[in-house]
């Protein structure tokens, strides 16, 4: 197998979807290796995290990290993306639209030999034709993940997206708002993340030390200002951070900002916490977050009630919701998830991410 991704590496320590089914295919004796992009020599000047991680790395060529694992970690001189201005994007679109091109002879020479390689929405989009090409026998899957309007992806990448989506064999989306945006023709499987339902289990010791506690996890489109309203309005409770980019413009005592920390040790504070907190900024696109959210679904399977903007809340009784940008509405979600009946919560629904694996590589 393959993972096609710009936005995470195989060896990071932060745990996301693909690392989660790369584990499970890799308990049952398979192959996963990582193909990261998305990255240049443009990359040492932004605020990209992920170019930190690559220079701790070797880059540009394949590294074995264990026995059923390698990575790749391209770095160009030039990588795709996206600016403020649409005429920009439009020229600059036409010179990323060939990025495909410059993929490394290293890369390309071990494509035929993959049974399967999973394309994650984004920047690999730009590779797919020349992945079918070179790599005609191998099931072709495109991973839904993200919205290109919701990430504010340079809009080359759903033009690539739209001329090549039928060159895929399956197509996983994560929720089913994102049906009526793909293709006719290709098949489309619709299936949440799953659960790492082993780990959450096994954390029976509790990180806090004291009662009151609420957990914000990930830091896609993440809403200090929502953060910053509750912990003013609820001294008495103590709200924890996790994220790169999770963090306060302000210090205040009862928010603790941890960063990015091993999947288990945030494990354990989602399992033990009292609320669990999805402060998603509003952006184009983003009801889709109601069901694909990775935490929202991780706080369900540990019962916890979940205070989360409106446009993410999908119905569902222990997601209290709120309007954005309405500190009066916020406060009264976070008020409503302190006395909800946590036993109620219906957890039937979860899959393990084995089950998930086994459904999306057959």
């Amino acid at each position: 197998m393959l993972f096609v991704t710009g936005q995470h590496f195989a060896g990071s320590a932060r745990k996301v979807d693909l690392h989660f089914l790369a584990d499970s295919l890799n308990a049952q004796g398979d192959r996963t290796d990582f193909l990261s992009l998305r990255l240049s020599q443009l990359s040492r000047f932004s605020h990209d995290g992920r170019w930190t991680y690559a220079r701790s790395r070797t880059v540009n060529r394949w590294v074995r990290l264990d026995d059923l694992r390698d990575e790749f970690i391209w770095v160009n001189l030039v990588h795709p993306f996206a600016t403020r201005s649409a005429a920009l994007n439009r020229l600059t679109g036409l010179i990323f639209r060939h990025y495909a091109a410059l993929l490394p002879r290293a890369v390309r020479d071990r494509l035929p030999a993959y049974t399967h390689i999973l394309v994650e929405s984004g920047i690999a989009t730009l590779l797919t034709p020349l992945l079918r090409r070179l790599a005609p026998q191998a099931k072709l899957i495109y991973h839904a993940a993200d919205q290109f309007e919701t990430i504010g992806a340079h809009p080359c990448f759903r033009d690539a997206w739209e001329k090549s989506a039928r060159q895929f064999d399956l197509i996983h989306i994560l929720a089913e708002t994102q049906r009526a945006d793909m293709p006719e023709g290709v098949p489309v499987l619709f299936l949440p993340h799953g659960v790492a339902a082993e780990v959450f289990d096994g954390a029976v010791d509790t990180p806090y030390t004291a009662g009151n506690n609420a957990v914000s996890v990930g830091d896609m489109l993440f809403d200090a200002e929502v953060l910053k309203t509750l912990a003013h309005g609820n001294p008495d409770w103590t709200f924890h951070l996790f994220g790169k980019k999770s963090r306060l413009d302000e210090t205040l005592p009862n928010v603790v900002t941890h960063g990015e920390v091993p999947f288990t040790s945030v494990a354990s504070y989602i399992r033990h916490a009292d609320i669990g907190i999805a402060p998603y900024r509003n952006a184009p696109g983003a009801d889709y977050l109601s069901q694909s959210s990775l935490k929202m679904i991780q706080y369900t399977y540990c019962r916890l009630p979940i205070v989360a903007p409106i446009f993410a809340a999908a119905g569902r009784p222990h997601v209290l919701a709120y309007e954005p940008d309405n500190q009066a509405s916020i406060l009264a979600a976070f008020n409503a998830a302190k006395i909800y009946d946590r036993l109620s919560i219906d957890t039937s629904q979860a899959v393990t991410w084995q089950e998930m694996a086994v459904r999306l590589f057959v």
